[in-house]
């Protein structure tokens, strides 16, 4: 999958590479595979910005503004530590969060993951 289906080519594009890929999103797919639009360390992936669909609410003059906030990093917050915390709803917690009870201090690369698929 990955690069090769064209909405998770979408999430996995650089952020700096965006409007290319809204304006010829086969192109910039094909570039990608190609490596001509670089996916490094220094370029985030749209998916970590806000917005339906991700990065749609990228601002490049206010790059931070947006980011991490989006969809898949509120989905780990609801799994790890419950709805209300996730959703900013008041707390009304039961009983301890399932972060707390697996007794996991850090979000990790592998929790996005999940996430993800979820």
């Amino acid at each position: 999958m990955g690069i090769n289906h064209p909405v998770l080519a979408s999430f996995l594009c650089p952020i700096s590479a965006l409007a290319d890929f809204n304006r010829d999103p086969v192109l910039a797919q094909k570039w990608m595979e190609i490596r001509w639009i670089c996916m490094t360390l220094i370029d985030f992936p749209t998916f970590l910005w806000a917005g339906n669909p991700p990065g749609s609410r990228y601002n490049e003059d206010m790059m931070s503004e947006g980011l991490f906030q989006c969809y898949f990093l509120e989905r780990v917050s609801h799994i790890f530590t419950g709805p209300s915390t996730a959703l900013g709803d008041d707390s009304c917690a039961t009983h301890l969060c399932n972060a707390s009870l697996h007794d996991m201090t850090t979000v990790e690369a592998e929790h996005i993951a999940y996430a993800c698929v979820q």
